[in-house]
């Protein structure tokens, strides 16, 4: 155990009793330097390795202050007095220092302790020496970044050779011109021009005269441009290049000469072209597509029935919206229509796919959904034979349906489910789903069997028929989506159905990637109402 100074007051004895007894067998041999000074900055404790950083034995700091010890430069020493005088904490603080000629890089922590009343008893002080790791990181930055210039270097190389780049001479004294090997690979010669005129007479007739005055300007003395032209290579052959030049001055000032590269664009040129001829057609087959979305989504509104019957005591409420994908248009519908005996058939369903299959589908299960009615008002029977009708046609695609029978004057609602997602029913501002047994989807088993499920409505109740696209987010669980419309559908709201309705969807459907979406809402009106 390091040697203890002797200070006549109690406290700080108690703080070196302490500090000694319980870290100094760790702080001893520990690789970074560790010290406690009094209030007067004198040594109450040094471990090792900051003793050897001073360069003197742990014995030769104990009661001496750290101006006593400190040589020309010492981590220990700066901020101490701050540190006793304010009780700050210096935390982290990185000094570059010259110690005995050599440049050290030293990370210094300060802490004041304090007694009850927060008053300085003494200060203690880490001293990491990073000098070696700062070393190593300097010279792994300094491999770095040799690598990273080989490389960079290697690379500029390589895209020189690959990107077409030559350079080209000429001596206006002499007229004579100098290609380099690469330029003449360019432009398909098996040696380099001798002359203006040999280069010229390559150029592509549109763009002689382009050529020339562009000669004829450097050779003025105009400021260095750059220029684009044709060439045309002796296989018959065209390419672009663009050149950039500069004027070559004798000791006089006066041009002697010009100098330049060229660059092999007719690739780029090629793609540029090829690019702008996409985008015409790909501006041409959205606009195809577009009007096909149309076309579709006329259709499927028109297999949508024009206007809902009124009943007397019930408030009836539909609203769809299509699909804003790519694909568009889905077999997505609703349906409410009179029965005989004066009972009100209630549907929506929801086909598979997205397409005019899955429209003309839905068409037709819609029409079917009509006719059964007449025949076999119940629902479970009504989607039995549905479902035989969508599993035998193999021109029909597997739908899920919801389809109830309502009677104006006693609100009971009859109705059975194909696969499609529950209803919701408010009650007393309440919501909860329509719970009954989900039957199989339509079309996938013909033998299935759909349970007619009744329920019945009270004056003012509100129920909500929906398809997934009123719910499905992309990023959020169905059933987060269900909840959320079932918060939508508790709070207060407008009055008129159809208001209600539109607020549902604007509060509930997702912005973008949306499916589509079909919903009726039915209200039973007060009591007394139905007529």
């Amino acid at each position: 155990m390091a040697a203890e100074y002797s200070d006549p007051t109690g406290a700080t004895r108690w703080l070196l009793r302490q500090a000694t007894r319980l870290l100094a067998p760790v702080l001893d041999r520990a690789p970074v330097g560790f010290a406690v000074l009094d209030a007067g900055l004198r040594y109450l404790y040094v471990n090792r390795a900051l003793a050897d950083l001073h360069g003197l034995p742990v014995a030769g700091h104990l009661g001496r202050t750290a101006a006593q010890v400190a040589g020309q430069a010492d981590p220990v020493v700066p901020g101490l007095p701050e540190v006793v005088a304010t009780g700050a904490v210096h935390r982290d603080v990185e000094l570059d220092l010259v110690v005995s000629g050599r440049p050290r890089h030293f990370l210094v922590n300060r802490f004041p302790l304090l007694d009850e009343r927060g008053a300085v008893l003494a200060v203690s002080v880490v001293v990491q020496d990073l000098t070696e790791a700062h070393r190593l990181a300097a010279l792994e930055h300094e491999r770095a970044a040799r690598r990273l210039r080989s490389e960079w270097t290697g690379r500029l190389e390589q895209a020189q050779q690959l990107g077409g780049v030559g350079s080209w001479d000429v001596d206006l004294r002499t007229g004579e011109v100098s290609w380099s090997a690469n330029m003449c690979r360019i432009a398909g010669l098996p040696g380099s021009p001798r002359t203006v005129d040999d280069v010229l007479a390559l150029m592509h007739p549109e763009d002689l005269d382009r050529a020339r005055a562009y000669y004829d300007d450097l050779v003025a003395g105009a400021p260095a441009a750059g220029a684009e032209f044709r060439l045309v290579r002796p296989d018959g052959g065209q390419l672009v290049v663009s050149s950039t030049a500069e004027v070559v001055t004798d000791a006089s000032g006066v041009v002697a000469g010009l100098r330049g590269v060229c660059v092999d664009r007719t690739a780029q040129r090629q793609v540029e072209q090829e690019a702008r001829e996409a985008r015409v057609r790909a501006e041409l087959a959205g606009a195809e597509l577009l009007a096909e979305q149309q076309v579709v989504l006329r259709l499927q509104r028109a297999l949508l029935p024009p206007r809902i019957p009124r009943v007397g005591g019930v408030e009836l409420a539909v609203a769809y919206q299509p699909s804003d994908r790519a694909a568009g248009v889905g077999g997505d519908f609703y349906d409410a229509f009179l029965l005989p005996d004066g009972r009100l058939g209630i549907a929506v369903g929801d086909v598979v796919g997205h397409d005019v299959e899955a429209a003309v589908t839905m068409g037709r299960v819609r029409n079917a959904i009509r006719a059964y009615a007449v025949e076999a008002p119940g629902p479970g029977r009504l989607l039995g034979a549905l479902n035989r009708l969508v599993h035998r046609d193999p021109d029909l695609a597997l739908t899920t349906a919801f389809y109830g029978v309502y009677t104006p004057g006693t609100g009971e609602l009859a109705h059975a489910n194909a696969g499609h997602p529950h209803p919701l029913l408010r009650r007393e501002g309440v919501v909860s789903e329509l719970a009954h047994r989900h039957g199989l989807m339509l079309g996938v088993e013909p033998t299935a069997r759909y349970a007619t499920r009744r329920v019945t409505l009270r004056p003012d109740d509100v129920l909500l028929c929906f398809t997934d696209g009123l719910v499905e987010h992309r990023d959020l669980d169905l059933d987060r989506g269900v909840e959320a419309l079932r918060d939508a559908l508790a709070a207060p709201g407008p009055r008129d159905l159809d208001h209600l309705v539109r607020r549902l969807i604007a509060e509930v459907a997702p912005h973008e990637g949306r499916d589509d979406i079909c919903v009726l809402a039915l209200r039973r009106g007060p009591a007394g109402s139905a007529g």
